[in-house]
């Protein structure tokens, strides 16, 4: 029997991909003494026989960052879930599973339903012989429990894509917000916040936005719907940044603003990287009847309304609160390595970067 650990990822490169992100962010807090973790290189599933070759023969442990389109550009990796179920049964080892992405929903007119049916009834024979399994948001844990009632489907919301700057000493600006993320989100929350992000620009209560992330083929686009904002203060494109400058902006603005729904809010490194600098966050989803983080988030029209500054400051800082006990990365290391029944580690013991490529 082997203790080697095998972490199989479609991406395993900076910038490739959200998942290859997520997944480097867990392996630099990854248990150091755990030394034989590899993570095998499959930027997409063309053999099977490409892929047993780097499993452990007999036992071992097995940790899959799940993202069909992200192993096969159908969104159906059947070759690689035979050899995982494959590999279960005849290794006898350890198999753990995050879902990132479940199967995608087509109408039954669509030529990629039947497609999803045969990826959704592959990924119920996943579930039957995985050990633990994972997912990032509450609506695909109740996709994945009721396709197999007997898996151990659990909750593990994302981390941050945004290392806080502990060192960094700035001030808040008043009135300043920020909108991080990928172009084609940001235009869509201008989009879908443009009446209320307005009504918040002509009350004084946000004065300047300025955007940042990678930019596509929209910028003209971005830039006009914030111009029409008519903000006091106006408006900044900053583009791709550091890590370093970005965290430095999430500490200076006061807001955060997220267009994410309720059901996806807890798969979105954007919405964490605001938790965790401690904006207060201006969502779609905010909502004071339900349960953290939702009634810590700041509702367009509350923030209308007159919130004192001492009642943004106790949100931002419960907000932050809850980020760090729930999906901080030293957190989601360490729900993995449980999952993979690996030994309790302390916080000393989490390195920089514990891979073997």
């Amino acid at each position: 029997m082997t203790d080697e650990i095998v972490i199989i990822s479609p991406e395993s490169t900076p910038g490739a991909g959200g998942v290859g992100d997520y997944t480097l962010k867990l392996l630099a807090h990854w248990p150091r003494k755990h030394s034989g973790l590899f993570v095998p290189k499959i930027p997409r599933i063309r053999g099977a026989d490409a892929i047993l070759k780097q499993l452990p023969a007999t036992g071992g442990k097995i940790l899959v960052q799940y993202s069909a389109y992200g192993f096969d550009r159908i969104g159906y990796p059947r070759k690689l879930i035979r050899v995982l179920t494959d590999w279960k049964t005849k290794a006898g080892g350890r198999l753990v599973v995050m879902f990132h992405e479940i199967w995608t929903f087509w109408p039954i007119v669509n030529k990629n339903f039947i497609v999803q049916f045969f990826h959704r009834r592959s990924i119920k024979r996943l579930l039957d012989c995985a050990d633990v399994v994972f997912t990032s948001t509450s609506s695909q844990a109740e996709h994945l429990r009721a396709l197999s009632p007997r898996a151990q489907v659990r909750l593990l919301p994302v981390g941050s894509n945004i290392q806080c700057n502990e060192d960094a000493d700035l001030a808040r600006k008043p009135g300043w917000a920020v909108l991080f993320g990928l172009q084609r989100a940001r235009i869509r929350a201008l989009r879908k916040m443009q009446s209320s992000l307005r009504s918040l620009a002509a009350a004084g209560r946000i004065t300047k936005i300025v955007t940042v992330g990678a930019n596509g083929d929209g910028n003209a686009e971005e830039g006009g719907l914030l111009a029409g904002l008519a903000l006091a203060e106006g408006f900044e494109q900053r583009g791709p940044q550091s890590e370093r400058a970005i965290s430095e902006l999430l500490l200076t603005a006061s807001f955060g603003i997220s267009a994410q729904d309720e059901l996806s809010y807890s798969k979105s490194g954007t919405f964490m990287a605001y938790a965790a600098h401690g904006l207060n966050i201006v969502a779609v989803c905010a909502d004071r009847s339900k349960e953290e983080p939702l009634c810590l988030l700041i509702d367009p029209r509350e923030l209308l309304q007159g919130l004192s500054e001492a009642e943004l400051k106790l949100r931002a800082e419960r907000l932050r609160t809850w980020q760090k006990r729930t999906s901080s990365w030293d957190f989601i290391a360490a729900k993995f390595a449980g999952a993979l029944q690996l030994a309790e580690t302390s916080p000393e013991s989490l390195p920089d970067r514990a891979a073997r490529r």
